[in-house]
C-alpha cells in the first residue's frame, strides 16, 4: 500500500517529524487493538523520520503497543491549514482498519488540542473522517 501524506512533511524539522510519527502511533494504538493492516500502515507511514535512533524508538512504541505521550506541536503557529492537514493524515491512520472507536475519538481530540485546535474544529475534522469512512468501498 502506497501512502501519500497530505501534510508538508518535507518542510518539517526532525523534531516535528518525530512528533508527527508519535501522533500517528498514538492514534492507532489508542483503542488498544492494533490490526496487521494498522501496523503495516504505521511502519510505512513513519518512513519520513530521518533519524535512525528515533525510528527505533518509534518501532518500540508499536512493538510494545505503548501510546506515546505528546507535548504540544511546535511550529506552524500561523499556518492552521498545515496543522489541519496533519489532523487529516492522523484521521486516515486511525480509520485504516475501517473503525473509529470512542478511544480513538478521545485521542484525536487530545492531539487536536496539542495542535491548538478548539474542540469544535476537531469535531468538524472528525465528521470529515467519518464521511470518508462511509464512502470507502467495503
Amino acid at each position: 500500500m502506497s501512502k501519500v501524506l497530505r501534510s508538508a512533511v518535507q518542510t518539517m524539522n526532525d523534531s516535528q517529524r518525530e512528533w508527527f510519527a508519535m501522533a500517528m502511533i498514538s492514534m492507532v494504538l489508542s483503542d488498544g487493538s492494533v490490526s496487521q493492516a494498522e501496523t503495516a500502515h504505521l511502519l510505512e507511514s513513519i518512513a519520513f523520520v530521518r533519524n535512525p535512533q528515533a525510528v527505533e524508538r518509534l518501532k518500540k512504541y508499536i512493538q510494545f503497543q505503548a501510546v506515546p505521550v505528546l507535548a504540544p506541536f511546535v511550529g506552524w503557529e500561523r499556518d492552521l491549514k498545515s496543522r489541519a492537514l496533519l489532523m487529516l493524515d492522523l484521521m486516515e491512520s486511525a480509520i485504516v482498519d475501517r473503525d473509529f472507536s470512542a478511544k480513538e475519538r478521545h485521542q484525536f481530540h487530545h492531539i487536536g488540542a496539542m495542535l491548538g485546535f478548539p474542540p469544535g474544529k476537531v469535531e468538524e475534522l472528525i465528521a470529515m473522517g467519518e464521511r470518508s469512512l462511509e464512502n470507502q468501498p467495503g
